[in-house]
């Protein structure tokens, strides 16, 4: 919706007015954050995890073997801290992580806040339900 609103103002206020360099840049800002994408997948059927990135058309992708994983890992900050300016600037942070064989850290997802956390932690039960893996839950 913004493209299309940033783009008929451009149209409108024809191809020759100055100033439409900003409103171009958005546009491609905007165009590039909607084609980019960021995936996990995990098949059990096929023992494997895809890691998926990129724009839509031009992505990479990364497979790890489920046979290499050992364990799926929720940690990060759980307690809030008050002291001062600085203190109520700090989010809590709460990362879910894949750790293989050979110990390479996978960061799967990192939320900031209480509710994203929970929802991060329940998130990671189903996954490592899914994938019969062992989940641990740190502070």
């Amino acid at each position: 919706f913004i493209v299309l609103l940033l783009a008929a103002g451009v149209i409108v206020s024809g191809p020759g007015a100055s100033g439409q360099w900003l409103p171009v840049l958005i546009i491609l800002a905007c165009t590039w954050g909607a084609l980019y994408e960021e995936r996990w997948n995990f098949n059990k059927e096929k023992s494997k995890i895809e890691y998926v990135t990129g724009i839509v058309i031009l992505n990479k992708k990364k497979i790890y073997s489920l046979k290499d994983s050992v364990i799926f890992k929720v940690s990060g900050d759980f307690q809030e801290s008050t002291e001062g300016k600085l203190g109520r600037l700090k989010k809590r942070m709460v990362k879910f992580s894949l750790i293989l064989n050979s110990g390479e850290v996978l960061d799967i997802d990192i939320v900031t806040g209480k509710t994203g956390s929970e929802e991060l932690r329940e998130k990671a039960k189903k996954i490592a339900d899914y994938c019969e893996i062992q989940l641990e839950i740190s502070s």
